[in-house]
Order: structure tokens, then sequence, then C-alpha cells
């Protein structure tokens, strides 16, 4: 009997977190006599009363595994640990926040079954409110465009794959993952699934705009050269541009001597133009050059505080 792990991050959630516990349980009483499943929950030191529920739920289910890590190190880094611990033929990561439809694992499942390595979620729409909505999308758009990779619009973490795609994704060096896009780069047979998400029911976001800044950062730099490229091109036509104005200034000088012309004023606007593009364009090396620096210090990627239910596992996994 094949086993599939579901995997869940989980910072804050003591409202969503039993229910989530459930319905992922529904879903694999159903399939019972076909697949045996797993639910292994990250906990990222949760300051309410989450991790005390999840054990109480672990203490009499033990298909309930629990990672409780010693702070909040993020959801990123939180689902590759997960997926580092999964032991399923097959593993679905699905949010706490109870947004995405957990019925949609039976289709993940079927064309995981009819030959799909991977199978991810795309909101065909979603309960955020209008500006939001925006700024995803463009996002998506915006990311794909700058990486060389075809990264599939609308889609979020929530998806299937399988336990080839799962090896090779564990064995990334990456300090800061943008999971969405390396399992994209790692290849295999992918398909996407439309769905409608729906809007947060119980409990609040924590995805306040300082985390959603920083994770669109890191996706664009983690794919793509181009804003470097950009910044090297303007930087030319720029220094081009200084050069024929230089040009045009002599000859006006040379033919027109008598001329009056306004030197002041335009070597004023012209510092002020040129530093605002060099901060700029500093701002965006900096990114990169933080990124590498990062990933070079080999900071503690993850420190589990405790395991529960994992008994089965080796050591190796840390």
């Amino acid at each position: 009997m094949k086993k599939i792990s579901v995997i869940t991050s989980c910072y804050n959630e003591e409202e969503t977190i039993r229910d989530v516990y459930e319905k992922i349980k529904e879903i694999f009483v159903d399939l019972r006599n076909t697949y045996e499943y797993e639910h292994i929950f990250m906990d990222n030191c949760s300051t309410d009363k989450t991790l005390s529920i999840l054990k109480d739920i672990a203490a009499n289910d033990k298909k309930i595994k629990i990672l409780s890590y010693s702070k909040d190190f993020g959801p990123l880094k939180s689902a590759m640990v997960g997926y580092t611990y999964a032991i399923g033929n097959a593993v679905i990561s699905f949010e706490a926040n109870l947004k995405d439809p957990p019925e949609l694992i039976n289709t993940f499942i079927k064309y995981w079954e009819e030959g799909f390595d991977v199978v991810y979620g795309i909101r065909k729409k979603t309960g955020d409110k209008f500006f939001m909505r925006f700024m995803r999308r463009f996002f998506y758009w915006f990311c794909n465009v700058l990486s060389r990779e075809n990264l599939p619009l609308n889609v979020g973490g929530f998806s299937l794959i399988d336990r080839k795609v799962v090896n090779e994704l564990i064995k990334l060096d990456d300090h800061k993952p943008y999971t969405r896009g390396l399992i994209t780069s790692i290849g295999f047979k992918q398909i996407g699934v439309e769905y409608v998400r729906g809007k947060r029911q119980k409990g609040k976001s924590k995805s306040d705009m300082d985390y959603l800044i920083d994770f669109a950062i890191n996706a664009i730099i983690s794919y793509s050269i181009k804003p470097i490229r950009f910044c090297t091109f303007i930087g030319m036509g720029l220094a081009g541009l200084s050069f024929l104005t230089a040009i045009v200034y002599f000859i006006l000088k040379l033919f027109f001597w008598h001329a009056q012309i306004p030197a002041v004023s335009a070597l004023i606007m012209a510092v002020l133009f040129f530093a605002g593009i060099q901060l700029f364009f500093l701002g965006i090396i900096g990114e990169y050059v933080g990124a590498i620096h990062s990933q070079v210090r080999k900071k503690p990627y993850v420190v589990i505080k405790e395991k529960i239910n994992f008994d089965d596992v080796s050591d190796d996994n840390e």
C-alpha cells in the first residue's frame, strides 16, 4: 500500500489547526483501502496554544507527527524541512489557513496515479481583496518574465510531488529556498489544476507586508539575473546620453557662444537624477550580495527543539 505524506507549516494557528487535522483525516478515511498517510506539522515556535493542541492530537493519533522549532524560522525553511522528514511515496503541501480546499487532494492523487510527478493548484480565483489579488497576479507575471524558468502563474504552495522529485529537492543547498521555483526547475512531468481559493474563516493572516516584500524579492533574485543586466544596460544608455549631451553643449558654445545655457539648473537636476539611479542600482546589487552572504555564512537552517512520533525516522534527516 502506498503512503502519502501531508506537510503543514504553522505559526499561531490555534483556531484552525484542529480543523486542518480533521479535514485531512476525513480525506484519507475515504482512501484508507488504497493509501496510508502521515501528517507532519512543522511548528515555528508558536506563542499561542497551537503546539499544545498538536501534542494532544498526536498523543491519540500516531499518524500525526510534529517538528517543533526553537524559534520562528519562517514558512520557506519550514516547508523544506517538512519535505526532508516526509517518508511517503508522494508529499502534499497543505497550508494551515484552510484557504485551499482539501477535497482537491483527491484530484491531485488521481493525476499522480496517471503518471504526473508534480501536481500543483492554480488559483483561478481567490478571496483576497482587489489590491492583494492585483499585486499577487502582477508578482507571478513579473517573476515569470524575469526568470529563465517557465514558472507557472498564480501557483501557491498547495501541491503534490512524487518521491523522486522530493529526493532531488532535498539535495539542493539553498539557505533561503523559493520552493515553488525549485520544484519547477527540477523538471519531471508536471500539471496544474485550477481551483477557487477561499477566504480565511478563522484566525488572522501571519503574512504581513514585510514578509510579502521579502518573499517577492527572494523569488526574483533566486531565479533571474535580469535585474542586474537591466542596471548594466541602463548604465550604458545613460553614459551614452551624457556623452551626447556633452557634445551638444560643446557645439552650442562653439557656434552660439553668446547663447545663455541654464548650466546650474541643468547640473543640479542631472546630479540628483544620476544619484537616484545609482542608489537604486546599488540596492538591486545589494540584494544579490545579501543573498550570497546568507548562503555562504551557513547559519543553522532550522533548529528542531522537539520531535514527536518520529521514532521510526533516522536522525540522518537533520
